[in-house]
């Protein structure tokens, strides 16, 4: 029976006016493949995508049509059972079965994109970058792929890549409001507040009940002294928010109005204060680093309200900034008191534990963070360094190669690992991953511990 079937096409409309480049050359080139050539160029498509694709221009629109490879009926029928099983909720089922549908036809971007979702939905997001990035390596116009994979990108703090990526994804769907409430994100988390308040705008502007939007904006100007505007956003989160998550954190944001030069000093609030506002004091001075004062309103709020799990890890967090763990560890041990199954709390624990050189107690927190399911990247660094210190060099390896897994430009877990493969006599090994610790861009003094130890094996 033959195995193929007809060949598949995907056609993206888009508008002339949204294409960055020169495109009036379209219309004074002087042949047919003139313009094939200034069409590639204008969309980024690869030089080998040569009779691929066709295009027409109608109404200042560009049709673009890419053909693809002919089709497996066998992976088809696969890639129709992944749905089924993503719909259901298996997504591991649904992964499976596109991976087969891959073996077997390892030219269709649909089968990528959807292996990629289902990645980004379980939070694997260097498996999500990898799918994506393939799919877009097949199908260069595949700019939903650009959405999720800019999104996968912001999700490891990789900012460049995800702004590239998420721009590229507007040329098809200028109206999309995710969008623009990602592009606020990064430039929000770049300082570029004025950039950031545009793109919240607009992503308002397209869908006007999006919480995310609103706190973005409200956080931006509580940055910036304008107590009156974040109040209004605040506002409009706890107004829109029906899940309840965000309403809830922007409660606390709110703050009673003072002057910019007030901000970041130590303020005597009056008798009867509402404590949401010591709390808000608290956030606003932590996220301008003045954690000393975070620390003195956050401990004025939990005077009023003791049994904040939230508040006590706010805590936590600003006594770790201003390099007080031994006062950390005891808010957090609060924290998962109050909330024992909050594994973000017990992550924290064991980094508090770790600056405190108690390897075996970091251990321990890290190991109940993982099975509550906060098993991230950092956590088994911590994890793995614990265990390096403690001379446990098999099990230090295996978290630190988990590590790596989930976040593979993580120079600690590079650094520790390579120090780890030395205990092992693991030496080529060990050298690799010193190596990859002093070529990153990053300046951290793990570089110049890297370069040392390099320095070390070669004499």
């Amino acid at each position: 029976m033959d195995n193929k079937a007809i060949r598949k096409t995907i056609c993206v409309t888009l508008d002339l006016n949204d294409i960055n480049g020169e495109v009036e050359q379209l219309f004074i080139a002087e042949n047919e493949n003139d313009k094939r050539e200034i069409v590639k160029k204008l969309l980024s498509i690869p030089d080998h995508f040569n009779d691929e694709f066709d295009y027409k221009i109608i109404s200042n629109k560009l049709q673009f049509t890419h053909y693809l490879s002919s089709t497996n009926l066998q992976a088809e029928n696969l890639h129709k059972s992944a749905i089924a099983f993503a719909r259901n909720g298996d997504l591991d089922k649904a992964i499976s079965y596109w991976n087969k549908a891959i073996e077997l036809n390892a030219n269709d971007p649909h089968y990528f994109f959807n292996l990629g979702v289902a990645y980004f939905e379980l939070k694997r997001y260097l498996d999500a970058i990898d799918a994506l990035t393939r799919t877009l390596a097949i199908c260069p116009v595949y700019f939903k792929a650009n959405l999720i994979l800019g999104i996968a990108y912001l999700k490891i703090r990789k900012f460049e890549n995800a702004k590239k990526h998420i721009e590229r994804s507007l040329l098809e769907n200028k109206n999309n409001p995710m969008a623009y409430l990602n592009l606020g994100a990064i430039s929000s988390i770049l300082k570029d507040y004025k950039t950031g308040i545009t793109m919240f705008e607009k992503a308002i502007s397209l869908a006007p009940q999006e919480p995310g939007a609103y706190m973005g904006l409200g956080k931006i100007y509580l940055i910036l002294g304008d107590t009156t505007k974040a109040n209004y956003y605040f506002k409009k989160v706890i107004e829109y928010d029906k899940k309840g998550n965000l309403a809830n954190y922007a409660k606390r944001l709110i703050s009673t109005q003072q002057s910019e030069t007030n901000i970041g000093k130590a303020i005597d609030l009056p008798n009867g204060t509402n404590p949401e506002t010591y709390y808000s004091e608290g956030y606003r001075n932590y996220i301008i680093g003045n954690f000393e004062n975070a620390i003195k309103f956050y401990q004025k709020y939990l005077a009023i309200k003791s049994d904040d799990d939230y508040v006590w890890y706010a805590l936590g967090e600003a006594q770790l900034r201003a390099g007080k763990p031994e006062l950390a560890v005891e808010s957090f041990k609060r924290a998962a008191k109050l909330s024992p199954s909050k594994g973000l709390y017990f992550k924290e624990l064991g980094i508090a534990f770790e600056k405190l050189k108690y390897y075996e107690k970091a251990i321990i927190s890290m190991k109940k963070a993982s099975e509550l399911g906060k098993s991230d990247s950092i956590t088994h660094t911590i994890w793995g360094k614990a265990l390096f210190e403690l001379g446990r060099y098999l099990e230090a390896k295996e978290q630190l190669e988990i590590s790596l897994k989930s976040n593979k430009n993580n120079l600690m877990a590079k650094y520790y690992l390579a120090l780890t493969l030395l205990k092992t006599k693991e030496i080529e090994d060990a050298i690799y991953y010193f190596e990859e610790v002093t070529k990153s861009k990053i300046e951290t003094p793990l570089k110049e511990s890297a370069e040392m130890e390099l320095k070390k094996l070669a004499q």
